[in-house]
């Protein structure tokens, strides 16, 4: 790393291991996602989750970090994580000595530290590549407490820095986002496998709740729901480009700019959930909404209603169901919404995908799937098979192992 004074010995990064592999989903939402049809994930979900949290349900598991040190090292800490070997991309987590738990060794000549980041937003499928520093203080010098790199005089002669070590993400979707405003059932729409063997792309769409109020008596859009560091993230981070908001006018109250400020396109169409899709009306805004997704430069979209549930979900399962994502998993990422609240302690009714089944049963004929169901519904609403294909083509990785 360019400082052949600094010794690299005290430290030495325990887990993740290096090359391990990490799911992001939560035990509980693994063990639910065997289930085979509804009704075997809510009973499921009801053995495995006897006091439902629903936050708790909307996230990737913890990264939980531990790094081994000799006596003399107390910390405070400074871990880098980034998806590039030279850490030059790192995200940079500084902790106090508090922070992180210390457990000795027995022996009394070392330390076991650990660290959980509780939302780590992390990419599916990827490598990322993670190292530990201590602070130290320069003894000799003015400086106080500083980092190796970070010495004002540039003598810092001491200062422990471990190597760098790698871990790899599964790619199991969905991939949860989590926000530090009042912004959950976040999620990338991508990562589902798809009948032809290929899979929808990440970091294109993502879907979640408003990220600002509805408004409260109609005139006066809602209070903004984001947190300064959310609007960094989704714009510089996530990249996203377009909000596309799917609440009704009283909803927004007039709203002509995204909560996410300038540089974001703001979309606002009122749109149908559930059988309602197949209406006239709604079956004319869902063109609107799709040829959207048909443009390369929208893109990263993220797209919404207020809680990011029935109109979402609902395009999201036009979406994903278009892709050839099969039934089943269109069904998991619709339920994984609203567990484990409506599947857990109450029967099976106003939201289940039973409505897309009366919904779609109308278009084609016996023996098709739902993919050509999906894809003569969107034709019947006006969308041109040159869109379809456009949107495919940006949608869709190909021949994935």
């Amino acid at each position: 790393m360019g400082m052949t004074c600094i010794a690299l010995a005290a430290i030495t990064l325990v887990s993740p291991r290096s090359g391990e592999v990490m799911t992001t989903i939560t035990d509980e939402q693994i063990k639910v996602f065997a289930g085979s049809n509804t009704v075997q994930r809510a009973q499921i979900l009801k053995e495995v989750n006897k006091k439902p949290n629903r936050l708790a349900w909307r996230r990737q598991r913890p990264l939980v970090m531990r790094w081994r040190t000799t006596e003399h090292e107390k910390g405070p800490w400074r871990i880098r994580i980034g998806t590039k070997d030279d850490l030059s991309d790192a995200r940079d987590i500084w902790l106090d000595t508090e922070t992180a738990k210390r457990v000795k060794a027995k022996d009394g000549k070392s330390s076991t530290w650990t660290y959980s980041i509780a939302n780590p937003n992390l990419e599916l499928g990827r490598t990322y590549y993670w190292q530990v520093w201590s602070r130290v203080k320069c003894s000799k010098h003015s400086c106080g407490f500083t980092y190796p790199d970070k010495c004002k005089c540039g003598r810092t002669k001491h200062g422990n820095i471990s190597p760098v070590s790698s871990f790899s993400t599964d790619d199991t979707p969905p991939r949860w986002i989590r926000l530090e405003g009042r912004v959950s059932n976040f999620r990338d729409l991508g990562g589902w496998k798809t009948s032809d063997g290929g899979r929808v792309r990440l970091g294109l769409v993502y879907r979640g709740q408003g990220l600002n109020d509805n408004s409260v008596a109609g005139f006066e859009p809602g209070r903004n729901r984001l947190m300064v560091e959310d609007v960094l993230y989704m714009k510089k981070v996530l990249g996203i480009k377009t909000d596309l908001d799917l609440r009704s006018p009283r909803e927004v109250a007039g709203m002509t700019e995204s909560p996410l400020g300038e540089g974001v396109q703001f979309v606002n169409r009122s749109s149908s959930a559930y059988r309602h899709i197949v209406e006239k009306d709604a079956k004319k805004t869902m063109a609107e909404n799709f040829r959207l997704f048909c443009d390369r430069a929208n893109y990263p979209v993220y797209f919404h209603c207020i809680a990011g549930a029935d109109r979402t979900g609902s395009l999201a399962y036009v979406l994903n169901g278009l892709l050839g994502v099969a039934k089943e998993d269109l069904e998991r990422d619709w339920e994984s919404t609203f567990y484990p609240g409506t599947y857990a302690d109450k029967p099976l009714g106003s939201r289940s995908c039973s409505h897309f089944d009366r919904a779609f049963a109308k278009y084609g004929k016996k023996g098709d799937s739902l993919q050509k169901r999906i894809e003569l519904y969107l034709l019947d609403c006006g969308v041109t098979p040159e869109e379809i294909e456009k949107f495919k083509g940006i949608m869709l990785e190909r021949d994935v192992k």
